[in-house]
């Protein structure tokens, strides 16, 4: 069961790598490709009937990348320390999770009466 929770650790551990390097890549590659996207808004299939179920979509879309592009563009300064303290916290913690799991089996298994032969 120890090895058992170590590898699903391990296995986490790797993924919130991947997805911290995901970020910094994002982060760092700067913000024009956000502004990319905005012409894509006028080939989205089915808009008509997209705006008469939700009136506005369109500007909402837009505002939002907006303000994705701003917020991409003032992280991208901070990206590198940002990056390195959120996965440092969320590996501590899954580390840290991943030992007490391995704890409390341990002590279940120490004060489980051991079983009888036959």
């Amino acid at each position: 069961m120890i090895i058992a929770i170590w590898i699903v650790a391990v296995l986490l551990l790797a993924l919130w790598s991947v997805a911290g390097w995901s970020l910094h890549v994002l982060l760092v590659s700067g913000v024009q490709w956000v502004g990319d996207l905005k012409p894509l808004l006028e080939r989205i299939p089915f808009a008509a009937f997209i705006e008469r179920w939700v009136p506005g979509w369109q500007d909402a879309i837009r505002a939002t990348l907006d303000l994705m592009q701003s917020l991409l563009g003032w992280l991208g300064g901070a990206a590198p320390v940002l990056v390195w303290v959120v996965w440092g916290m969320g590996a501590v913690l899954l580390l840290g999770f991943a030992l007490l799991l391995s704890l409390v089996v341990a002590l279940v298994r120490k004060s489980s009466p051991p079983p009888t032969p036959g």
